[in-house]
């Protein structure tokens, strides 16, 4: 890559830092559930409109996803960055910072648009909806995947209190959703109890046989959940308990195994106090991330020079649905520290930081990484046939 294009694009990320700042605040300002992000969605489109995009929302039947896409000179590599603006639930809201997300990679958008007359190919932003396994159906990027087969690179960071290369560890999940239906009875007389079948005793025998299952799961898997609904009054019999829970595993052969243990746990269950038993998937499944190593070094020698060092991630377990954009095209979903260590994420601690001066100054870092891997991509610095050759052979390796 050319020392000119590169010191452009870093003095533009620069310029519009207050830009930039003023649009992951407005966000972290006015937190929305998945699928609910009507002004995140607005204010980020108008952005990328202002700055010569062409936009679409509402893409694949989402009011709030969107493609926005800036054509170069001529025919070449396609990249996309990746936006995440949903909330988590009140009085946390923007604790897992996905405002941030947004700034970063619509920053970065921004700040690409004036050099893209100079470069062969297509940048595109895609805003997906949904990330948090909260709202039913959650998991934008998994339904809007076919924006990303077409894709020579799919780029995003996320905000947490490590920096990671380009590539860290995220587990399959499965959000399994369980319904419970016994029979109601007056629970205060023996006479009448023994007409019913409790839904709730049926849903607790479930844990007790998870809660068994639990020590004998290998490979840092992990089963856990909440009993949403267990009864109406002390003195009726619960004729309905639900459970949701999710079931998080590294390797997808195991996963399955798990997924259908954690069933057969439910089935016994309903079995043996006479109950039936309902069992749908609430989520979108989100697929273990498939790293790509020729992209992920791109970013990492753009991150060090910017100054900052990655580190080995020291929390296992995380998921999402890039993971699933990651089985589609060559991507990259590094970890960026806008907080300090230790900060419990999913939590008000980690949703105030999002709109600290740290939260800020990462912003524009990310930003800035964005930009020079996307140049890299665009001007042949990272070699897009290895990516792919590379992307070929894992996806193979899968199957």
């Amino acid at each position: 890559m050319s020392a000119d294009l590169r010191g452009r694009v870093l003095e533009e990320v620069d310029s519009l830092r207050d830009e930039i700042t003023r649009m992951g605040d407005y966000i972290h300002a006015n937190p929305e559930l998945g699928y609910q992000e009507r002004k995140a969605a607005e204010r980020l489109t108008s952005e990328l409109r202002r700055f010569g995009f062409e936009v679409e929302k509402g893409i694949h039947g989402m009011e709030t996803a969107f493609r926005a896409e800036l054509p170069g000179r001529g025919p070449g590599p396609k990249v996309a960055l990746v936006a995440e603006y949903d909330a988590l639930p009140p009085p946390i809201g923007h604790g897992c910072q996905h405002n941030l997300i947004a700034a970063m990679s619509v920053g970065a958008g921004m700040a690409m648009s004036g050099l893209m007359p100079e470069l062969d190919g297509t940048l595109c932003v895609l805003g997906s909806p949904a990330e948090e396994g909260i709202v039913d159906g959650c998991g934008g990027k998994v339904l809007m995947i076919d924006e990303f087969r077409g894709m020579d690179a799919a780029m995003m960071i996320h905000p947490y209190d490590i920096t990671t290369g380009g590539a860290p560890p995220t587990w399959n999940r499965e959000g399994l959703e369980i319904e419970f239906q016994g029979a109601p009875a007056n629970a205060g007389n023996a006479e009448d109890a023994s007409r019913g079948v409790n839904a709730l005793e049926a849903c607790m025998l479930f844990w007790s046989a998870v809660n068994a299952y639990r020590p004998h799961i290998r490979e840092g898997a992990r089963v856990f959940g909440i009993i949403t609904e267990g009864g109406t009054s002390p003195n009726i019999v619960p004729a309905r308990a639900v459970t949701r829970l999710q079931i998080r595993v590294p390797t997808y052969p195991y996963f399955l195994e798990v997924v259908e243990k954690v069933k057969n746990c439910a089935r016994g269950a309903a079995l043996a106090l006479g109950a039936q038993v309902k069992m749908r998937a609430y989520a979108n499944r989100y697929l273990a991330f498939v790293p790509n190593h020729t992209l992920a070094a791109a970013y990492e020698r753009n991150l060090r020079s910017l100054g900052v060092t990655a580190e080995e991630p020291y929390k296992m377990g995380g998921v999402t649905d890039m993971g699933n954009v990651s089985h589609a095209c060559p991507s990259i979903q590094p970890y960026l520290a806008t907080a300090p260590r230790g900060t419990t994420w999913h939590s008000s601690e980690a949703a105030g930081l999002a709109v600290s001066q740290m939260g800020h100054d990462a912003a524009i870092v990310g930003a800035k990484a964005l930009c020079l891997t996307a140049l890299d991509v665009f001007t042949g610095a990272v070699d897009v046939g290895k990516m792919r050759r590379e992307f070929e052979e894992a996806r193979a390796g899968l199957t």
